[in-house]
């Protein structure tokens, strides 16, 4: 006779406590969703039902051939189930340990592999109800022998739900708290409402009232510290997505803060999770991939404005300093002798396996990270982001119809259509690699989440030339903006075609001025200023890419650098040989590493800009460079990148008029730079930073005077940095279409060796020159 066919109902807790629903899992996609929606959460139970639903989705299908084509089918449901939720990682143990328990089981018929893995899955279920029960004793023991009165009872505060909603049963945190209350020790326990999901509020305060324990409050968020203050505290207990190496421990939003207040008020903070949680592959909390929720949950439960931007992770790490205990089911963790957590012991010692933390090589591929296709975004779209989907009117993922368009070297670009309306919008993804080399090359997907943060204050300072951005996602290096129609184009390539562009050299200078000014210390005061370049300099991967292909690789021999050849072989010995320019180039180079001025986008150029002949269209897009640097930087970047057109013209076919006209741009781009930001400096509304104190210069003379003595720094810089831009074009990694698209070679290096020699002359002479004109004319005659 066949085994019946299992089955599985999950509780779902968006409902809790208005109203009790159970949701019929019935395969894979049914768990994936219920996860992903949060209508189920806790780390541990996310565990166990993808688990379960694993093992109904196998058991509904009766036509299996063989036992090598379900485990084939396992492995693949295991991949998609991990995609649901990136930071907790008692997923991924589950999916990891079900595999291997699959790998060695009697694969002889696909029946056998099925009550394999139903069995494991129920393990798991009796298991979870155990381990939390264990968690609790351990809690209970460690709280009243930590220096609190056992004969008193204790007052308690916890944040999110950690409790039967959470886990299989009993809970983790919670777990802790029942404990007390079965030994007539709990005084009081306070829950957290926490935001913006609610979880204390709902599911906690539900618990709390069903257990009937004694003295429960909730409290909201931000009321924590004050209750410690005024009314006391013994203990805090949270939960735990994700432990490290280093005990840094990963948990729901607002943890952090409640660590910090604890601290604070001296009232000891523990954590309590599953010995699955202890990730040793982890160094530190830093390494750890935080979830950020779509940002129409937080407009949808606080009331804010539609339209709103919002920041919406759903986990913080909480450092090591802060947490006085890690409590999991085989034991305590506490501090050692030399005050820190040896996770990677304790993990060693119950486990019977050697552990150790290794560092990353090669490509990481952060989990939860998923690379969109064309296919795969309407859905992705449909499921993320309302907000979209609203805003190009569309109502269902098979509205709409995605395009990889591509920028080239580092990222995915699609245009997604809403084939009902037409309405497009843009998406683009990081890859962990530098597209342009493979993924031999990696690269941070954080450079996302800068670039991201950077749009959002290029556009605070200068929405005009600015897209706007609808959705991020940090773990998939996901952003979602603005589409800018035709007839805009990249500026680039309509240089190429000979297109005059009225305002765009203009529309350029006044983006630098108004970014460099509003995040530069004539606008900050000095906290604020040291705040953000702390911020920023953690996009130092990003800054060493640059400091490799711009500043290094160029001038030596190395295997990334090309050129035209043979024609320019001695060209680029010449360059090799040249003491005089790499001595200039180095000296550029640690300018770009030391010199704070102000928020850079750090890769603008012809390519990065997109607009049309239409006065005032222009955009700029792509800062996922964006660092506290030089602002020379930024304006010789994108001036060096007109030069490459105006030497490139002796290829195409727009004639000398057109030539010109490019040198002009050069001229005016300067010139409106240089006009709208000593207009902002000149105003004390915007100069109202730390660096050129306005009492100092009082008069009219002396503000000139100090304006003048600023600019001429940032002119030789500027003209330093695009002699830099305009050298790598040429024989770095990464060309130029404007050169590249001439297809005879010769004439190419001709013009090639027109643009080194300009390069040159401005690393080696910038001091030189006191004029933009003198440096139009002087490129004129190269």
């Amino acid at each position: 006779t066949s085994s019946p066919i299992p089955t599985l109902s999950v509780l779902d807790q968006l409902q809790v406590p208005d109203s009790k629903v159970y949701i019929p899992i019935n395969n894979v996609e049914d768990a994936w969703s219920v996860i992903r929606k949060m209508q189920v959460r806790g780390a541990p139970l996310i565990a166990i039902v993808a688990c379960l639903g694993l093992a109904v989705d196998l058991s509904s299908k009766k036509d299996w051939q063989s036992g090598s084509e379900i485990v084939s089918a396992i492995e693949s449901k295991c991949e998609y189930l991990r995609t649901s939720r990136p930071t907790a990682v008692n997923l991924f143990n589950a999916m990891d340990e079900l595999l291997g328990t699959v790998a060695s089981c009697d694969q002889s018929s696909a029946d056998n592999v099925v009550k394999t893995v139903v069995s494991h899955a129920e393990m798991m279920l009796a298991r979870d109800v155990a381990d939390n029960e264990a968690i609790g004793a351990y809690g209970a023991d460690a709280l009243l022998g930590s220096g609190v009165n056992e004969k008193t009872s204790i007052r308690l505060m916890t944040i999110c739900n950690t409790g039967s909603l959470a886990t299989a049963g009993f809970g983790t945190a919670l777990g802790v708290a029942r404990e007390l209350q079965k030994r007539g020790k709990l005084k009081s326990i306070a829950a957290l409402e926490t935001r913006p999901y609610n979880q204390g509020s709902r599911l906690t305060a539900f618990e709390i009232l069903e257990e009937e324990m004694p003295g429960g409050v909730l409290i909201c968020d931000s009321s924590a510290g004050y209750m410690m203050k005024t009314k006391g505290a013994d203990a805090c207990v949270v939960g735990a997505d994700r432990v490290c190496a280093d005990g840094s421990t990963a948990n729901k939003i607002g943890t952090y803060q409640l660590a910090i207040a604890a601290a604070y008020h001296n009232v000891p903070f523990y954590v309590a999770s599953p010995f699955t949680t202890l990730d040793t592959s982890l160094k530190s909390g830093a390494d750890i991939e935080i979830e950020e929720r779509p940002a129409e949950e937080l407009i949808n439960t606080s009331r804010a404005p539609k339209g709103m931007p919002c920041w919406n992770p759903a986990f913080d790490v909480t450092s090591p300093d802060l947490i006085t205990g890690i409590i999991t089911e085989k034991g305590v963790i506490e501090r050692g002798p030399d005050g820190t957590f040896d996770v990677i012991g304790f993990v060693k010692k119950h486990s019977g396996e050697e552990v150790t933390y290794e560092e990353p090589s090669g490509l990481v591929v952060p989990s939860g990270y998923t690379e969109q296709t064309c296919a795969s975004l309407p859905s992705y779209i449909e499921e993320n982001s309302p907000y979209v989907m609203a805003e190009i009117g569309a109502t269902s993922a098979s509205d709409l119809s995605a395009v990889e368009m591509g920028d080239g070297n580092l990222n995915l670009v699609f245009i997604v259509t809403n084939t009902k309306n037409k309405k497009k919008i843009i998406v683009k993804q990081s890859l962990p690699y530098v597209r342009c080399v493979g993924e031999s090359w990696p690269l941070t997907l954080e450079r996302s989440h800068f670039e991201f943060k950077a749009l959002s204050v290029h556009y605070a300072a200068c929405p005009s030339f600015t897209p706007k951005v609808y959705y991020f996602s940090r773990a998939n290096g996901l952003m979602i903006m603005e589409y800018i129609p035709p007839p805009n184009i990249i500026l680039r390539k309509g240089l190429i075609a000979g297109i005059k562009y009225p305002t765009v050299a203009s529309d350029l200078g006044v983006f630098c001025a108004k970014t460099l000014f509003a995040t530069s210390s004539l606008k900050l005061s000095a906290a604020e200023t040291r705040q953000e370049i702390e911020f920023w300099s953690k996009n130092h991967e990003m800054c060493t890419l640059t400091e490799t292909v711009i500043f290094t690789e160029p001038y030596i021999e190395a295997s990334n650098n090309r050129w035209t050849s043979p024609q320019l072989d001695d060209d680029k010995k010449a360059i090799e040989n040249d003491f005089e320019l790499k001595l200039a180039a180095s000296k550029l180079k640690r300018k770009f590493m030391t010199e704070t001025q102000a928020l850079l986008h750090a890769d603008l150029h012809t390519g990065s800009v997109m607009c049309s002949p239409e006065d005032g269209k222009t955009f700029v897009i792509d800062p996922e460079f964006a660092f506290y640097g030089p602002m020379g930087f930024d304006v010789g970047a994108i001036l060096a990148n007109f030069m490459l057109a105006y030497v490139a013209q002796g290829g195409h076919q727009n004639g000398e008029e057109y030539a010109h006209w490019i040198l002009e741009q050069v001229v005016a781009l300067w010139k409106s730079f240089k006009s709208t930001f000593c207009e902002l400096w000149s105003d004390p509304k915007e100069h109202k930073g730390c660096a050129y104190h306005r009492s100092m210069f009082e008069s009219d003379e002396a503000l000139t005077a100090a304006q003048d003595s600023f600019i001429a720094e940032i002119f030789t810089d500027t003209l330093g940095f695009a002699g830099m831009k305009m050298l790598r074009r040429i024989v770095g990694i990464a060309h130029v279409e404007d050169l590249e698209s001439i297809a005879d070679a010769d004439a190419r290096s001709k013009c090639e060796r027109r643009g080194l020699e300009i390069a040159k002359e401005l690393i080696k002479e910038a001091k030189v020159y006191g004029t933009i004109e003198d440096v139009v004319a002087m490129a004129a005659t190269k």
